[in-house]
């Protein structure tokens, strides 16, 4: 969660976007690829027409540049950015306040694994291994100052202005790429599409296939699973491995560690939002309580693999 490329990173590369994106058509399918959000992304519209296709896509690619300029922990003038300098932000943008209220939900539905002040773990755990990726863990004491900051439940939230205990900062890596998902999707549902399937980090299918069918979406383990007006994001700590002990950048609040539980873990759910943050919270509990977890929040799938090997279908 904490990570800048937790899966991948929030950063747009608008440019090579704007002159790398073709068309490819296949019977009634016309597939979209790109380069944003610092990997590649892709749109299939099944039962499209090129022309209106083009503008979708245009439009996709402002705003994913519009919320980057709100979420990236990496452009110094992001409104996020902004708030981890100064503990404060005034006149925070809807987009962010719904981001982080959506967070406070997952944060209950997660019993607290799901916390975006982990960003001060992930700095001291990166710098920890800066000079030498091969160096022991850090011990308790080394970490306490760092848990100390950590605790959602302490951040101050309300639609004119945004507060941060002494000494937190926010990461949203875990949760600003399924609202960049959400929003890409809602533009095209506004625009009259269905039939589309939309990968930016996260996946989110609208409707079915125009012949009906789910769309088949792989797992981590080659399975595949039927989506339809629903959304799949998949956490792992193998994604982004920050020494070569093992540790890695989805850290357990609570331990301030690296969580061990899980090699993988998916979530479904209608909202691309939801399931981020799902899978990242989720991630963090033990496979009993993250199934009872994922059962008692309403709409969600649940499929992973435990740290034993054993797979995991809820």
């Amino acid at each position: 969660m904490a990570s800048p490329t937790r899966r991948r990173v929030l950063r747009i590369l608008a440019a090579a976007a704007a002159t790398s994106l073709a068309p490819r058509a296949s019977g009634k399918n016309i597939e979209w690829r790109g380069s944003a959000l610092g990997a590649d992304i892709s749109i299939l519209f099944s039962s499209a027409t090129d022309g209106s296709t083009d503008t979708a896509v245009a439009s996709i690619i402002c705003e994913i540049e519009r919320l980057e300029a709100i979420f990236s922990l990496q452009r110094g003038e992001s409104e996020l950015a902004r708030l981890n300098a100064a503990g404060r932000l005034d006149a925070p943008s809807p987009d962010l306040v719904h981001v982080l209220a959506r967070a406070r939900e997952a944060y209950a539905a997660t019993h607290g694994k799901f916390d975006p002040t982990v960003q001060t773990l992930w700095k001291y755990h990166v710098d920890w291994y800066a000079a030498d990726p091969e160096r022991d863990c850090p011990s308790e004491s080394d970490i306490a100052d760092a848990i100390g900051r950590v605790g959602y439940e302490r951040v101050r939230l309300a639609p004119d202005a945004i507060e941060l205990p002494s000494g937190a900062a926010l990461t949203l890596n875990g949760i600003a790429q399924g609202h960049i998902t959400d929003r890409a999707t809602a533009l095209l549902r506004e625009a009259g599409f269905r039939h589309v399937l939309v990968d930016l980090g996260e996946t989110s299918a609208i409707d079915a296939r125009a012949d009906g069918a789910a769309w088949r979406v792989a797992l981590p383990d080659g399975s595949r699973i039927g989506l339809a007006d629903c959304a799949l994001a998949t956490s792992s700590g193998g994604a982004t491995r920050l020494a070569r002990n093992g540790d890695h950048h989805i850290f357990d609040p609570t331990t301030g560690r690296p969580a061990n539980h899980w090699r993988w873990l998916s979530v479904a759910h209608r909202s691309a939002t939801v399931a981020d943050a799902l899978s990242t919270g989720l991630y963090c509990l033990p496979p009993p309580q993250a199934i009872a977890a994922a059962r008692a929040s309403h709409g969600v799938r649940l499929w992973g693999e435990t740290a034993n090997g054993e797979g995991v279908t809820s």
